[in-house]
């Protein structure tokens, strides 16, 4: 697992200590850099929370899992027990890693199963409630419940499973079937249910985006299931290509596409002859990003840096802080790098591709040490000791973009400075430097994320504290790394990758960065970023 970045920078002060006789030990936090599991589908290594997580066939009996090979970032790791070998991962396995100090460490594994129950006749989606061995399905109301015809039922593991009872003998679901699913030698106790419900087909929900929409419905297995749909103004219905609705039971999904922005709608499914009522919907605004092409900004009160906004211009959107850098400028009006003479991020007009500015970042070397040139969507939180800084990312944003657009030209330098990188991953000088690009939706809550109601993530590299695109508020997540020099001017375009269709974002997160791992002082200090002309794609 990579983590993505603060972007911050840090400066050196040099300090003299006194040496006694009474060391303290060093600090050496121990990390599993890899580990090989026969079989595994995905290995996640989470180093903040110190928990890795393996994903296993369902094929899999989770009480003997053979872990081949374990990789440690640092030879004179110990761990409290032999990890090569079988192990019962049915149950966390916890164990210690010691250098100088004791760490605890968890390896958990998902088998995640596929389970199913259908029967003849039925209305919209089994309920499958997995950890109470429970499943309900449903049917319409000329159906009797002392004959059902059950036409699948898959409970357990693939090819590991048996049961008591076989479909044929599964008929009077009055007062429901119990079964008992066995697979690797354990049964569990299964409750199966059959009830009545009067609708035949049904709406039940409706997700609009900003040039499309998802809507859920139930209808009669076996019937011709669809959708229609039109502008509210309109009098003709449009019936949804059959390529376009999916099917899950009689749990039906459509995805209207090709809708315009901030229209009215009306849609509704069809099971057969049966018909539900039209709801109405309206497709969310096609919204920018403010100040999107950089070119509002004013001098920071009483200093020579730039702050990407202007208390004093007509447009309201570029009065109030949207974008901020690690120069400084928080709402409060604090100081990052420019405090101390180093100014990172700069308007530049001498080749802006679009209107008369565009920005410019810079990575520097201070003192040995490297600083890195940034613009994000959110504020600067103040510096941090010698040893780093805060940021508060993120903006109030409720609208789903699929893309960002963008003009870049980047200046690739090698890298001189390492201070330090995350694990499981080696930087070293020679390398050629990267810049990073992060584009990304989410629903945090400050509350849990440390930061505040407009920027509500919290990043503290003094601490150890960064953004990781592992975030459970991540609704929508793109990158672009740079590594190597731009030919002048190139458009980039980074897809959004949404990992729910159905959560709504509260913020928006965009970072631009001269260093990848500026965060952990390593990158190039003669690399620079120009960004401009940020189009969101919907």
């Amino acid at each position: 697992m990579k983590k993505s970045l603060a972007y911050l920078f840090a400066v050196l002060v040099t300090a003299v200590s006194c040496i006694t006789n009474d060391l303290p030990y060093p600090v050496i936090v121990p990390h599993i850099t890899s580990i090989a599991v026969d079989g595994a589908e995905n290995v996640d290594i989470n180093f903040e929370d110190r928990i890795i997580t393996l994903t296993l066939p369902e094929t899999q009996d989770l009480r003997k899992v053979r872990i081949r090979e374990v990789e440690f970032d640092n030879p004179s790791v110990e761990p409290s027990l032999e990890l090569v070998g079988v192990h019962d991962l049915s149950k966390a396995l916890r164990f210690t890693l010691k250098t100088y100090q004791e760490y605890e460490w968890t390896i958990r594994a998902l088998r995640p199963v596929e389970r199913y129950f259908t029967v003849l006749g039925q209305v919209g989606r089994t309920v499958i409630d997995a950890d109470n061995c429970r499943a309900v399905a449903m049917v319409g109301k000329k159906v009797s419940l002392k004959d059902i015809s059950v036409t699948s039922l898959k409970l357990g593991p693939k090819d590991a499973t048996t049961y008591s009872l076989s479909t044929d003998q599964m008929r009077d679901f009055t007062d429901g079937v119990i079964v008992d699913v066995t697979a690797f030698g354990l049964t569990e106790e299964w409750h199966l249910f059959v009830e009545v419900t009067e609708a035949q087909v049904e709406i039940l929900d409706v997700n609009p985006w900003t040039t499309e929409a998802y809507i859920s419905s139930t209808g009669v297995v076996g019937q011709t299931n669809g959708f229609a749909f039109r502008k509210s103004d309109s009098q003709d219905w449009t019936e949804v290509a059959q390529e376009d609705i999916s099917s899950d039971g009689g749990s039906f999904v459509a995805h209207l596409k090709n809708l315009e922005p901030e229209t009215s709608y009306e849609v509704y499914a069809f099971s057969g002859e049966d018909r539900s009522t039209a709801l109405t919907f309206t497709t969310d605004a096609a919204r920018q990003l403010p100040n999107h092409g950089f070119e509002t900004f004013s001098l920071v009160t009483g200093n020579s840096y730039y702050k990407w906004y202007n208390p004093g211009v007509s447009d309201e959107e570029g009065r109030e802080m949207f974008w901020g850098t690690g120069n400084g400028e928080g709402p409060d009006g604090t100081n990052g790098t420019a405090s101390l003479g180093i100014v990172l991020t700069y308007p530049d007009s001498n080749d802006a591709p679009e209107g008369s500015y565009c920005v410019r970042c810079e990575s520097k070397s201070f003192a040995g040490m490297l600083a890195c040139g940034n613009i994000f969507t959110g504020n600067f939180a103040g510096l941090v000791g010698t040893t780093g800084g805060k940021v508060n990312y993120g903006r109030p944003w409720t609208v789903r973009p699929k893309a960002l657009k963008l003009k870049l030209k980047y200046n690739c330098g090698i890298v001189d400075i390492v201070g330090s990188y995350p694990p499981g991953e080696v930087v070293k000088v020679g390398d050629n430097d990267r810049c990073h690009i992060i584009a990304t939706v989410g629903d945090w809550d400050y509350r849990q994320y440390g930061g505040s109601k407009n920027s509500p993530v919290l990043v503290n590299t003094s601490e150890g504290v960064y953004f990781t695109k592992n975030s459970a508020g991540i609704i929508g997540y793109g990158e672009y790394i740079g590594n190597s020099s731009t030919n002048g001017w190139i458009d980039v375009e980074i897809p959004i990758e949404y990992r729910s269709l159905t959560r709504r974002p509260t913020h928006i997160i965009i970072i631009c960065a001269t260093s990848m791992r500026g965060d952990y002082l390593t990158g190039s200090s003669r690399s620079t970023l120009w960004v401009d002309d940020f189009n969101l794609v919907y």
